[in-house]
C-alpha cells in the first residue's frame, strides 16, 4: 500500500487525542508521535469474483484522508441480515476493541440494501465509538 504524505500541521491539529501515540513505524510523512487513523474495509462479495474495484475504491478513499487500513474483510455471506454475518460483526468488534475508528464500505448496500437494517448497524458502530463511511466512486 502506498503511503501518502500527511498535509501540513493544520491537519495534524485536527487529530483526536486517541490518535496521538508514540510512533514506532518511522513511516515517511507521518510525524513522530502521531498514529494514523485506522479503518476496516468491509466488502460484500456478491459474485464469484473478488470485489477488486470496490476494494480499490475504498483504499483510494482511505488514502485521500490519510487513513490507514487496519483490516480488510471480504464477506461472502451477504444474503444474511447484518446481525448474522460473523465477518461484519468482526469488523464491528474491531471498532469496539479500538483497533479502528471506522468501517469503510463501497456502498450502503454492502451492509444491507434495506435502510432500516443499515441504520441499525450504523447505530451499533456509533455506540461502539466509531462510524461507518461509504466511499464515493
Amino acid at each position: 500500500m502506498k503511503l501518502q504524505r500527511t498535509p501540513s500541521a493544520l491537519n495534524a491539529s485536527r487529530l483526536c487525542e486517541a490518535d496521538i501515540a508514540a510512533s514506532r513505524s518511522g513511516v515517511e510523512g507521518v510525524p513522530k508521535g502521531i498514529k494514523r487513523f485506522q479503518v476496516v474495509i468491509y466488502l460484500a462479495k456478491v459474485g464469484p469474483g473478488f470485489p477488486e474495484l470496490e476494494m480499490r475504491s475504498c483504499e483510494d478513499y482511505a488514502l485521500t484522508f490519510g487513513w490507514e487500513v487496519a483490516l480488510t474483510v471480504v464477506d461472502d455471506e451477504v444474503e444474511k441480515p447484518p446481525e448474522q454475518r460473523p465477518l461484519l460483526l468482526a469488523a464491528l468488534q474491531t471498532i469496539k476493541d479500538r483497533g479502528a475508528g471506522a468501517i469503510l464500505i463501497p456502498s450502503r448496500a454492502a451492509v444491507s440494501p434495506i435502510d432500516g437494517e443499515f441504520d441499525e448497524f450504523a447505530g451499533q458502530v456509533e455506540r461502539a465509538g466509531g462510524f461507518i463511511q461509504a466511499a464515493r466512486r
